[in-house]
């Protein structure tokens, strides 16, 4: 092979033994390198030339031509063809940098694009089944996997907070074993609003201290994390953990921000829900259940059990909203339903009827049981004699009506007995029982 000709058309020339050792090689090639053609003499071309693992052909194929990479550095390519000789191989090699970063530069693009596609049905497939949630615990469930699923991530944990105050993993494992306050993990997104990507000990530990070496310890080598926002309600975060070397593309965040804004949305519209359902079913003023809670409730015990309806109306409470007003009323009714409740059973079931009138449904063995109920429901309502500042004393009278097990009366009939036995009771001055005639 002429390499004179070789030179002019600026490719390099090289030949090797069958081991791939190089016994020849031309100018342009050793200036390629970095060195001389006869310092080149005895290298394996390996050393110097590797295959690139994005090659369209493997290394054994044929003549070529293949794309390699400069081993030093990796950032510069070539395009080699291979000659068989008799004794040795031939490759010819020509510069192929630029069109190497071109296709590099392809290939991401296509990569971007189809992860693109995929992380678009993602987020659409989530928005139906995070829409789908009935309750707070299958959405942070779906929302956990979605995102673990969305960055390939080892594992995701979502924190919510409570009603309580406190904040508590509703879904996900927590690989940090609660080494960190998860309080600092939201507060990391929910202070600035916005998704954070952590790489490293180094960067955990100057955005959290001891975050960094708790990851170390739990083998977490970086995090993505999304505050849970909406309409100024903070609902809590979540994080996506990596257990291998990561690093986070430009669409890491808008998709952190998608999912999160998505599953903000299906809390607040769940706990609107709950909250209408609540307000439904239970008074505004006491915060107990309703009349229509009430009837439903001992309409399922009527028949299947002994039970009873306690009618509570209150001695004197007009008297008290014309002289004081209505905020007192409502103190007093409060006052007046949580005295109740200290006095039942944890099973029976205290409602306010309307006004100043409660109603408790209970399971009795024997009208006794209902008649020592109704007792203590008095005697807690009358307070404390000696310390009446504490508990100022209320007056109340009470009407007592049982239902057989088998009975077939309604619930609002059963109400009804206990309604007129306790107008028996007020005509009879107030502050006292009386049970229903059968």
């Amino acid at each position: 092979m002429d390499d004179g000709g070789a030179a002019a058309l600026r490719v390099g020339v090289v030949h090797v033994d069958r081991r791939g050792v190089i016994r020849e090689a031309n100018d342009w090639f050793a200036e390629w390198v970095g060195t001389t053609p006869a310092q080149l003499i005895g290298r394996p071309i390996d050393e110097l030339l590797v295959h690139s693992r994005d090659d369209l052909l493997p290394a054994e194929s044929g003549a070529g031509p293949w794309m390699m990479l400069d081993a030093a550095t990796l950032d510069r390519a070539v395009m080699v063809t291979r000659q068989r000789e008799v004794d040795h191989e031939v490759l010819v090699i020509s510069e192929a940098s630029a069109r190497w970063q071109a296709l590099t530069d392809l290939r991401l693009r296509y990569s971007l694009a189809d992860r693109t596609r995929t992380r678009l049905q993602l987020v659409m497939d989530s928005a139906i089944a995070l829409s789908s949630a009935t309750t707070e615990e299958r959405l942070a469930e779906i929302l956990a996997d979605t995102s673990a699923r969305a960055y390939r991530a080892e594992e995701s944990t979502v924190y919510l907070h409570q009603p309580d105050g406190t904040t508590a993993v509703a879904a996900g494992q927590n690989p940090l074993n609660d080494t960190i306050d998860p309080e600092a993990l939201i507060a990391l997104v929910n202070t600035p609003r916005q998704v954070r990507k952590v790489v490293g000990e180094s960067e955990a530990e100057d955005l959290i201290p001891g975050l960094g070496a708790a990851m170390s310890k739990a083998g977490v080598h970086s995090l993505v994390a999304a505050p849970l926002h909406h309409e100024e309600i903070d609902f809590g975060a979540f994080v996506s953990w990596f257990h291998h070397d990561r690093t986070f593309d430009d669409e890491a965040a808008p998709l952190a921000e998608a999912l999160a804004n998505q599953a903000a949305q299906a809390l607040a519209t769940l706990r609107l829900q709950t909250r209408l359902a609540h307000a439904a079913t239970h008074d505004e003023v006491t915060g107990l259940p309703n009349r229509r809670l009430l009837e439903a409730e001992l309409g399922d015990i009527i028949g299947t059990s002994a039970c009873a309806a306690i009618f509570i109306d209150l001695d004197g409470f007009k008297s008290v909203n014309d002289r004081l007003g209505h905020q007192a009323g409502d103190r007093m009714l409060r006052d007046a339903g949580l005295r109740i409740l200290s006095a039942v059973r944890a099973d029976d079931l205290v409602a306010r009827y309307g006004g100043d009138e409660f109603v408790l449904a209970c399971r009795v063995t024997d009208p006794a049981v209902a008649r020592e109920i109704a007792g203590r429901i008095l005697d807690e309502l009358r307070g404390d004699p000696e310390h009446p500042a504490a508990a100022p004393p209320l007056r109340a009278s009470i009407g007592v009506a049982v239902a057989p097990e088998g009975s077939r009366l309604l619930a609002e009939q059963l109400i009804r007995r206990a309604d007129l036995a306790m107008y028996r009771a007020k005509s009879s001055g107030g502050d006292r029982i009386v049970l229903a005639e059968e």
